[in-house]
């Protein structure tokens, strides 16, 4: 009896064994026969049909811009691939000259410029009108005045007057803020170059990743030196948005592999998605929302405030670009440690982390009226203390 007992017992856990086995491989040949499919389907469908598509549309004269016979001449670049990494904006990428371009699509947007005639007939705004529909959007979206002398030149060189069709993609691009930050803050060397556009798709500069590897995995076994060096070039990053003319800029969403390196070294972040002037946060975080706490007053990572008498929120952000990296990159939570939050990091730099992620505590740590904002000098003594790190791994070795 006792017997029987057992082989039955062996005989369920050798036939639980051998289904948990054939499941295992059966999910094992479906995660890999997707993956594989995937990477198919982006490499010879994708990205070829966003390119036939905009030939078709350049053909037909829906679209204009230089850079559309460039690269529909089949000429001008090669090597057309899907993108290699995460950047949702990136369509693909193709090569000229031996230098990368990622070609990019401009936000759908669902306003429209046209409308129809007593007749039925389609119409569209005439160019000077169209001129200042583009002036008075950028002036009220991002508070920057635009010489009619060079809204003029673009116009005059990307729409045909036979085709004024071709205004609505051009509209598009200017209404996509990927695009507006690239031009507009072109000279700062912040965004990647904006190299040409066809239509709604605009080409820009490629940029490498320089994430070192993260998470659980790497708590331990890092490379150390080189996350001190990235989170010293974050921060340098900062300080020219922190400096921008007429206004500073706002990060109120950040990922570290967003961040790219240019073929001189240049740091840039590849998205201006949740990047705004201060005017643009302003605007933002001061919509009379009813409010309880400043927590109900926030845009992405920025939080605003909530007038207590008034319960409305209003537009002075509690914390900044800082505070927002020092919580989201450098330090990170304990199912993904940061950057900076690593068994290798002193309890000095841990300190300093702590206070730039809440200087609440003490007045000489925030910014006066702005709680959750640490003040320069926590972000000197930050910057200091992660480069005497750096300084002391590089020197021995």
């Amino acid at each position: 009896m006792l017997v029987s007992l057992t082989h039955a017992v062996r005989r369920k856990f050798r036939s639980l064994y051998q289904r948990v086995l054939i499941s295992s491989i059966l999910l094992g040949v479906v995660v890999f026969s997707f993956s594989y499919l995937s990477l198919e389907f982006c490499y010879k469908i994708l990205s070829s049909s966003s390119l036939s598509h905009m030939c078709n549309q350049y053909k037909q004269n829906q679209y204009s811009g230089a850079l559309c016979e460039e690269l529909c001449n089949g000429e001008s670049f090669k090597d057309f691939k899907c993108p290699h990494n995460s950047m949702k904006t990136i369509m693909f990428t193709a090569v000229k000259n031996n230098d990368i371009y990622a070609i990019k699509l401009a936000k759908h947007i669902t306003d429209d410029l046209t409308w129809r005639d007593k007749n039925g007939l389609t119409r569209y705004p005439e160019m000077l009108e169209f001129q200042n529909i583009i002036k008075q959007y950028i002036t009220i979206t991002y508070n920057v005045t635009i010489e009619d002398t060079v809204i003029h030149a673009l116009l005059t060189q990307e729409i045909d007057p036979h085709n004024p069709e071709q205004m609505l993609s051009l509209w598009r691009l200017f209404k996509d803020n990927n695009y507006m930050m690239g031009k507009l803050y072109e000279e700062e060397s912040i965004f990647p170059n904006i190299l040409g556009s066809c239509g709604p798709y605009y080409a820009t500069e490629n940029l490498d990743s320089i994430q070192p590897e993260t998470g659980l995995r790497h708590y331990i076994t890092i490379d150390w030196e080189g996350r001190l060096k990235f989170a010293l070039m974050i921060m340098e990053f900062l300080h020219r948005l922190d400096t921008i003319k007429p206004e500073p800029l706002k990060m109120c969403k950040v990922e570290p592999h967003h961040f790219g390196i240019t073929f001189d070294k240049r740091i840039k972040y590849q998205t201006a998605q949740y990047i705004l002037s201060e005017f643009q946060l302003e605007r933002l975080l001061t919509d009379g929302s009813h409010c309880e706490v400043d927590s109900d007053c926030v845009y992405e990572y920025c939080l605003g405030k909530c007038d207590e008498t008034r319960k409305i929120c209003t537009g002075q952000q509690q914390n900044n670009n800082l505070q927002i990296v020092c919580q989201y990159i450098f330090k990170g939570t304990r199912l993904f440690p940061g950057l900076l939050s690593t068994a290798k990091a002193p309890s000095s730099l841990l300190a300093l982390l702590n206070i730039c992620i809440d200087p609440s505590k003490n007045e000489k740590q925030h910014i006066p009226n702005r709680l959750y904002a640490p003040t320069l000098e926590i972000g000197s003594k930050l910057y200091n203390e992660i480069k005497r790190i750096h300084d002391e791994l590089t020197f021995r070795a």
